[in-house]
């Protein structure tokens, strides 16, 4: 009796820390995907396009080996990221508007330190004012955008997101299945090149591949037969279903409740934003009038 006693509990006690082991990877997890991390790396989204262009460039034309597994690696690496950055956008689904109004003040802020040195082109004021009533004005029109935004403009801003996401996984993977087949051959077979129908192996035949792989149709007249390729089909068939579900989900139980709360946030950094300018307007006046008494 002492012995069951003790694999109960000795099972129990494996069981709770098998439990707390998941509890807390699932904490990471969503401190990855739905924390200040993947704000952050919104900002740098076109970065992360860019260096997907890189990648596949570098999968698409190289001939050493080398350099086709660092596009595959770039590619897996950036393609993580932008599920990161997608994920993060169901909590901030305004964050597009934090972008724009973090351009303009990156603009402030170099006005203000060219102001708060010596100011001998007096020229540039008529310029310098002109730039900043757009600015003005730009800031007036976002913030009525932002007032009027409605949960139809959330859900296009959704399905835009969406899409491009499924877009940039149908290609990021099909590249990854191209340098596979560049570097390894016979990675994948097809059933048209077998019964001698049809070439197989053009960027085209994997980008066919990829997206019936993505929407789980697969019809089986293509299919990897190596580790590696099969490995990375796994993953694609797993964003696939991690979209589609979790994304989905997220956006309808979190996104449109956050919007309104998002609103008032952003309407008032606009409103310091406007203030900010007219602080930019006042410092013009006086160093203006201190200019033409020096001149006097």
């Amino acid at each position: 009796m002492k012995i069951k006693e003790k694999i109960i509990f000795f099972c129990d006690k494996f069981l709770s820390k098998v439990s707390s082991f998941f509890d807390f990877l699932g904490t990471k997890i969503e401190a990855l995907f739905f924390g200040q991390f993947g704000t952050k790396l919104t900002y740098k989204r076109e970065k992360i396009i860019i260096l997907l262009i890189i990648a596949a460039v570098l999968i698409f034309v190289s001939r050493e080996k080398w350099l086709i597994w660092l596009g595959i690696f770039l590619m897996m690496a950036n393609i993580f990221l932008w599920l990161i950055i997608i994920f993060s956008w169901t909590l901030d689904p305004l964050i597009d508007y934090k972008i724009r109004i973090h351009k303009i003040k990156l603009w402030g802020e170099r006005l203000l330190r060219y102001l708060s040195g010596e100011f001998k082109d007096i020229e540039a004021k008529h310029h310098l004012e002109a730039s900043a009533w757009g600015k003005l004005a730009y800031f007036h029109d976002l913030k009525n955008e932002v007032i009027n935004f409605s949960k139809v403009n959330l859900l296009q801003k959704f399905l835009g997101r969406f899409f491009s996401t499924f877009i940039i996984l149908i290609f990021g993977y099909a590249f990854i299945y191209f340098g596979l087949q560049k570097i390894i051959g016979f990675c994948f077979v097809s059933s048209a090149e077998q019964q001698g129908l049809a070439r197989f192996g053009s960027i085209f035949d994997f980008i066919y591949y990829s997206t019936i792989t993505i929407s789980t149709v697969g019809y089986g007249d293509i299919y990897p037969i190596h580790p590696f390729a099969r490995a990375f089909v796994m993953t694609e068939v797993l964003c696939g279903a991690l979209i589609v579900i979790f994304l989905i989900a997220s956006f309808t139980s979190i996104s449109v409740h956050l919007t309104t709360e998002r609103q008032e946030a952003i309407i008032n950094e606009i409103e310091k934003e406007i203030k900010d300018i007219d602080s930019i307007f006042s410092e013009l006046k006086e160093l203006y009038k201190e200019r033409q008494l020096e001149d006097a």
